[in-house]
């Protein structure tokens, strides 16, 4: 780039998203200096608008202290949660406690609304930050030879802007408007195995047990699973994850998802005389894929560069991975010392690493979760042995917090081993 071109930059980096990915990226850059603008459409006290698994593991919250966040700041928003509760009603119930990773021994149930802002809020700590929310997103600018130099976007009802910078980040989420303007490819999809996804926060429903407050899942085997999850001030998200070729909401999803609960009696219970509020959301046939990460001037993070189902509940620690990555690949390319394409390059591969493995494992979930529909006995059986297993218990959790590698957390030695204690349980039960 001539100098001539670099004295007329409003900013070195463009952020377009500032939810998880783009905030914590934008703090990073901060950090160094970089001169950043972040935007974005929503006023940042919104939820989210695809869903989003609303738990955060030790594994992301090490990420956000890297960027200088205060847990205190978003504990004081969040559900602090140390229990998970798994029920094959009326089979049997597991209960696992979060082992200690990353130097923490629980997890927290996020109001998503409250977290995102938190972060957006975080970003006023950067002089070299600048942020703009209400302001949306129109198109790409581009040079004769069609690099991209800048964004077009538009506050309201007000005039469209030109604002130029090195290169311009779609941080946007999974129906990106920076990846369609840019042209993105999908390099990578999956929807063999897809779920539809339903939830919405409820009040009045009791969810203390002697434990405490826990993430509660009951699963049916039947590709249903019903989701409990804890947050602030008594709320509790209650989500339905269904095989998504079984879903026909016939025009209503409300009363779909309505529906599905008082399928089960156990549900039902459990709810009480609790109620709905807030938004109702949801996503029919969630798609797992990979897009291409950036081209000439421009560049993919979070849910606009890959995606997936969000049973795993690693969609921040995703984001937060991949800013991190982003930061110290393009701090080069910022300084002058390297040029784009190997930036961009090296960017690739390393989130393919950091990410391909759980995406592998989050659609091997989904298919032995929500597709494969074993018999009874097996529930009664082999399951129990491994989900009532103290050795498959911690693994399983380190696994979901990346305390352990998403392609050997699970060996067959493993599931031997489990099967083996719980035949050993079992009769020792019957002798009792």
């Amino acid at each position: 780039m001539s100098a001539e071109a670099t004295r007329t930059l409003d900013f070195e980096v463009i952020i377009v998203g500032g939810r998880p990915a783009g905030a914590s990226l934008a703090a990073r850059l901060g950090a160094r200096g970089v001169r950043v603008l972040v935007i974005d459409k929503a006023d940042l006290r919104s939820q989210p608008a695809v869903p989003s698994c609303p738990v955060i593991y030790p594994a992301a919250m090490r990420l956000l202290d890297e960027i200088g966040l205060d847990e205190a700041a978003y504990a004081a928003v969040s559900e602090r949660c140390a229990v998970l509760e798994i029920n094959f009603h009326p089979h049997f119930k597991a209960t696992i406690e979060v082992p200690s990773m990353f130097g923490r021994d629980y997890v927290y149930g996020l109001d998503r609304a409250l977290f995102d802002h938190v972060l957006w809020t975080h970003l006023e700590r950067f002089p070299s930050v600048t942020t703009r929310r209400g302001f949306a997103f129109v198109d790409l600018v581009r040079d004769a030879g069609g690099e991209v130099i800048g964004i077009e976007g538009q506050e309201g009802d007000g005039p469209k802007e030109t604002i130029r910078a090195r290169c311009v980040v779609g941080a946007d989420g999974r129906f990106s408007l920076v990846a369609r303007r840019a042209g993105a490819k999908v390099i990578a999809d999956h929807p063999e195995h897809a779920s539809t996804v339903y939830f919405s926060d409820w009040v009045g429903v009791d969810a203390s047990t002697a434990t405490g407050r826990p993430t509660q899942i009951y699963a049916t085997g039947r590709g249903t699973n019903v989701m409990f999850f804890p947050l602030r001030d008594g709320r509790i998200c209650v989500a339905t994850h269904m095989r998504a070729d079984r879903v026909d909401v016939g025009g209503d999803a409300e009363a779909f998802y309505d529906g599905v609960l008082q399928r089960y009696p156990w549900v039902q219970e459990r709810l009480g005389g609790g109620h709905r509020v807030g938004p109702f959301l949801g996503m029919k046939r969630i798609a797992n894929r990979y897009m291409e990460a950036g081209g000439p001037g421009w560049i993919l993070i979070g849910d606009a560069l890959h995606h997936k189902d969000p049973v795993d509940g690693q969609g921040i620690y995703d984001a937060l991975i991949e800013a991190k990555i982003l930061d110290e690949e393009v701090a080069p390319f910022v300084a002058g010392e390297r040029s784009f394409a190997p930036t961009l390059d090296a960017y690739r591969r390393r989130v393919d690493a950091a990410t391909r493995p759980m995406f592998k494992a989050t659609l091997d979930r989904l298919k032995r979760e929500l597709y494969e529909e074993p018999p009874t006995l097996v529930i009664k059986t082999l399951i129990r042995w491994m989900l009532t297993d103290p050795e498959y218990q911690s693994r399983f959790v380190r696994f979901l917090g990346r305390d352990l590698a998403p392609e050997t957390w699970l060996t067959p030695a493993l599931m031997r081993a489990c099967a083996a204690r719980g035949v050993v349980r079992d009769v020792r039960r019957l002798w009792a």
